[in-house]
């Protein structure tokens, strides 16, 4: 009931913006009305047990991919994070003032196997939580060969976590029909662990000490201020 609703929505709201044309094209950029943003003072360089790692280089991603990613967002952020115990989380942010272009590149669903690296077990949902406030999140599997990567990733549009599909569509056009463009944020981390469960469980644990060690400033970029809104397009799982 609830995907059907929330298709004939959708179709609702493309059929008005067809028929009313350019009078409700956005032209004011969302980015514009609040403070810029930052991606390293957004994210900390150190949190909980966790600390930037010097020593490990992130995976660059192909020249191919690298120039569709700087024609498509404003800035990016890489980093891999260690604690005492030896283990190891990577970090890949993705900001873009508008996240019409090209917010799909840095979606893992694509950009993995854009680089070779196969999706292995396909993306489901798990919902989180922090102080009380609900983060769903997605979750997949890239495997190349004994490189198993569990991700877990979620995105922001303007100041509202979604999910890729009808969801972002939505929020897309909400923002459209009060004329503004709004911005875009992927927030991914991930792990080398053929341990698949034990990895999500680090990953939360991680998502966790890193949101705790931002500032209440940080929180609302990465967590909007709204509530979450995300659609019926991946399957639910179990909280972990």
């Amino acid at each position: 009931m609830i995907a059907w609703r929330t298709a004939a929505i959708l179709a609702l709201l493309m059929g008005v913006g067809s028929v009313l044309g350019t009078s409700l094209r956005p032209r004011t950029f969302l980015a514009d009305t609040k403070p810029a943003i930052e991606l390293t003072a957004i994210f900390p360089a150190q949190f909980g047990a966790w600390k930037i790692d010097p020593s490990i280089i992130p995976l660059q991603p192909s020249p191919d991919l690298q120039q569709a990613l700087d024609e498509s967002y404003s800035e990016t952020l890489s980093r891999t994070y260690v604690r005492p115990d030896g283990k190891r989380i990577m970090l890949s942010v993705a900001y873009g003032r508008n996240q019409h272009k090209g917010m799909n590149w840095h979606r893992p669903e694509i950009c993995y196997p854009a680089q070779g690296i196969p999706i292995s077990v396909p993306t489901s949902r798990a919902d989180m939580s922090f102080a009380g406030r609900p983060l769903p999140i997605s979750r997949l599997v890239a495997a190349n060969q004994s490189r198993i990567e569990p991700i877990s990733y979620w995105v922001v549009v303007g100041d509202r976590v979604t999910s890729f599909g009808r969801a972002h569509k939505l929020v897309s056009l909400e923002y459209g029909l009060r004329g503004y463009i709004p911005d875009g944020m992927l927030v991914r981390v991930s792990s080398i662990n053929k341990e698949v469960d034990e990895a999500f469980a680090d990953q939360r644990e991680f998502i966790t000490d890193m949101l705790q060690g931002m500032s209440p400033a940080a929180r609302q970029i990465v967590l909007g201020t709204r509530a979450p809104f995300v659609g019926s397009d991946l399957m639910p799982t179990m909280s972990h």
